[in-house]
């Protein structure tokens, strides 16, 4: 049985593509959480956040308030402004894990050394595809609860949602057989 080079560097080009293995950010889903192995295993997961958040806090505090020599009022406030900024593909870990009435997964997920600094991601509804997006507390002015302050979400683009990042892998084992052929027997 002979074997030339081209059969040799087929074979080798063959097992290399077999072995690579591809990694990419996507959206967590219920199909993800069950391919590695369902709710149990949900806090291993590094999480992911698909764009820029902004989440502002303003607090108006008045610091003086007189009438002048001529009679007009005069009042001071100073603005206080608390400004968090989460840079897209910031890293997360889940803190929290719970179901809501109509048993769609929430995830508390902390962006910050603060466990009490959590954002609450919920599934978009029921089915295994539905990606998992921020909850807010008042949904038209996209407010939350972040670290026992409300404060106001500020995005450009998508509705922000939670990622994670798959290592995909395929491995194929091939065994080859050369026939040897067979003569006819007379």
């Amino acid at each position: 049985m002979k074997i030339n080079h081209i059969q040799i560097a087929c074979f080798f080009l063959v097992m290399l593509v077999c072995f690579i293995g591809c990694s990419s950010i996507r959206p967590i889903t219920q199909n993800i959480i069950q391919d590695i192995g369902g709710n149990a295993e949900i806090e291993k997961f590094q999480y992911y956040v698909s764009s820029r958040l902004v989440l502002n806090d303003a607090k108006k505090i008045r610091d003086q308030q007189n009438i002048t020599k001529d009679g007009t009022a005069a009042i001071t406030d100073i603005l206080y402004r608390n400004r968090v900024i989460i840079s897209k593909n910031t890293m997360g870990i889940v803190l929290n894990t719970f179901r809501d009435e109509k048993d769609n997964l929430t995830l508390e997920i902390c962006f910050e050394e603060d466990d009490n600094r959590r954002i609450v991601f919920k599934q978009d509804g029921p089915g295994s595809d539905k990606k998992f997006y921020i909850v807010y507390e008042d949904v038209f002015s996209r407010i939350i609860n972040y670290g026992g302050a409300l404060y106001t979400v500020d995005y450009s683009g998508d509705r922000p949602y939670l990622k994670v990042k798959i290592y995909k892998q395929l491995k194929q084992k091939t065994k080859t057989q050369w026939a040897s052929g067979r003569r006819v027997q007379n």
